[in-house]
């Protein structure tokens, strides 16, 4: 049996900073350099690799993946001469939201990953390249990337591809996922689709039963 692969085009940790950029001043650790040897991926996530608050990090969201293929729109956008944009941990060729499903499960060096939900458009984006509309950009262009939990851990390096092991049969693609997250918040049948697969993040499960007790009350 052949295994689909997608490369990764660069592997990413960061440090938290306390950055100003323009009139804002926030914590982060948006600001990734890529990284050539070895790494241990636990299930919190990439050893020496940070992150400032809640909304980022734990279990549910060890690693943020962006797609490299979307970093041509953003060439137009504003001008950049390095990979890891969006202080994203994996910068990976042709596994996009529109053909990765929450609960896909891939093999990454020694470690097995899956993803779990969306990545959420964050404002710290906009004010690192001062770009005022970017959340609403990535919000409707779909290009947020998405976040994988670890449920092997091991050593990764930027030498190992991506490859799928086990497809959720459920199907349900980050994109469907950001369509409901912003667009058709209160459509029974998507909300009972994505809802119905077990691989969700929590949080973002509490929010989308939130949504549909909306819908049928």
């Amino acid at each position: 049996m052949e295994f689909l692969k997608y490369q990764v085009k660069s592997l990413n940790i960061g440090k938290v900073e306390t950055l100003t950029y323009g009139n804002r001043t926030f914590e982060s650790a948006i600001r990734k350099k890529s990284v050539q040897e070895p790494i241990f991926l636990s299930k919190t996530g990439l050893s020496s690799d940070e992150q400032a608050y809640k909304d980022h990090g734990g279990e549910d969201k060890a690693l943020c993946l962006y797609p490299y293929d979307h970093y041509s729109y953003w060439s137009e956008v504003f001008h950049f001469s390095d990979t890891a944009l969006f202080g994203e941990n994996l910068t990976v060729e042709g596994l996009k939201e529109v053909n990765a499903h929450i609960g896909d499960i891939f093999a990454f060096g020694e470690a097995v990953i899956q993803v779990s939900e969306p990545r959420n458009p964050c404002y710290k984006l906009a004010a690192k390249y001062q770009v005022s509309d970017m959340v609403i950009r990535m919000r409707d262009t779909g290009y947020t990337g998405f976040l994988l939990r670890v449920l092997k851990e091991g050593l990764v390096t930027p030498n190992d591809d991506l490859v799928l092991l086990e497809p959720h049969p459920g199907q349900v693609s980050v994109s469907l996922v950001n369509n409901v997250k912003f667009f058709d918040r209160f459509n029974k049948e998507k909300l009972e689709k994505v809802l119905s697969v077990d691989a969700l993040s929590e949080s973002l499960r509490a929010t989308l039963l939130k949504q549909f007790k909306s819908e049928t009350t």
